[in-house]
């Protein structure tokens, strides 16, 4: 019955700053290139929204949009979820 609930992706940080002209898909790599690199010399996970605000291609303000944008995808999501008995 409500079976586009299960399909519906949540979309990733890079994806949302995309869509939204903040970034270009060649930022999003160099970003995603990065952060692997630093997690495998340093072993700690960087976030992508640090990164490309060190390099300048995000605001801080940006980032506090793209991720709220991100949890409301996941409160809309747990909220259907609840209402309907549907398990993730």
């Amino acid at each position: 019955m409500f079976g586009f609930l299960k399909r519906r992706k949540i979309k990733r940080f890079g994806e949302i700053a995309v869509s939204k002209g903040l970034a270009s898909e060649k930022d999003i790599a160099e970003a995603l290139n990065i952060q692997k690199e630093y997690e495998e010399i340093h072993k700690i996970h960087k976030k992508i929204g640090t990164i490309l605000t060190e390099k300048g291609v995000l605001a801080p303000s940006d980032v506090k949009m793209i991720l709220e944008e991100q949890k409301g995808q996941v409160g809309i999501m747990a909220w259907f979820a609840a209402l309907f008995g549907l398990s993730r």
